[in-house]
């Protein structure tokens, strides 16, 4: 069952109790639930945790965050105190929106002492070149529109307008966030980088995803799929086992 309100929900038991710690930042407009296939698959190798923005599900009564730092560090001050905190280095996923807050926890947990074995990163151009992105749209047609275009949604659920105008508050305070971050172009994580994406993503190209190499001191390598923004749907166990390699040697230098 998930953990009580907060930041952090727990859907499945580790294989292992002595499985280090995952963090799961997911992507605009969704939160931890949406991640339930990916926390049973990370739990073969991880003591599996996903975040729960405020704003949204059964946080829905609480206002947005006001930015992807605000995001990254409260979340990280709830992982502190947790018992899934024990020390051991921590791996953090995130998938594009979530790379982001997956960038800011990390910086937060170096700078709190807490260790980071991995920056695990999906489908998201790196901090250092946000500010260069065109801005997300904010009609709710268009909005929707881009939902059916990237794809990732069930597809009942593309089938129904309807349905999906109620993920519109989420999408746009998250695309609020998103639009509105900052981040200095040196700014760096001493944890390395395991860069993911799909070969044929229409945003995101491996380009970005090389450009990650900017923003850490141990490394980046890149991995692509077949397939576009959502790749990762169809490749969870895949991406599973690229996280659980036990010496991650091959983060030490770009993979071209």
């Amino acid at each position: 069952m998930s953990t009580a309100l907060g930041w952090i929900r727990q859907f499945h038991t580790p294989v292992s109790a002595s499985a280090p710690p995952l963090v799961i930042c997911p992507h605009a407009g969704t939160g931890a639930s949406a991640y339930r296939a990916f926390s049973e698959q990370f739990s073969r190798y991880f003591d599996v945790v996903a975040l729960q923005y405020p704003g949204r599900h059964d946080r829905i009564g609480e206002p947005a965050a006001g930015s992807v730092g605000e995001l990254g560090e409260e979340a990280l001050a709830e992982f502190t105190e947790s018992p899934h905190n024990r020390g051991r280095g921590v791996t953090v996923f995130g998938h594009s929106m979530g790379a982001l807050v997956a960038f800011e926890f990390v910086r937060a947990a170096e700078a709190a002492g807490i260790p980071v074995r991995l920056l695990a990163v999906s489908a998201a151009v790196p901090p250092g070149r946000q500010a260069d992105r065109a801005p997300h749209p904010t009609d709710e047609d268009e909005i929707l529109d881009r939902l059916v275009a990237l794809g990732g949604t069930g597809t009942e659920i593309l089938a129904s307008r309807d349905i999906m105008r109620m993920a519109i508050p989420a999408l746009t305070a998250d695309y609020r966030v998103v639009d509105t971050y900052s981040c200095p172009e040196n700014a760096t994580v001493d944890a390395p980088v395991l860069a993911l994406g799909g070969d044929a993503d229409p945003i995101v190209g491996v380009g970005d995803l090389y450009g990650w190499e900017a923003h850490t001191t141990a490394g980046v390598t890149v991995s692509l799929f077949d397939g576009e923004h959502f790749y990762l749907n169809d490749n969870v166990e895949s991406i599973a086992e690229l996280l659980a390699v036990p010496e991650r040697t091959d983060v030490a230098e770009i993979a071209r």
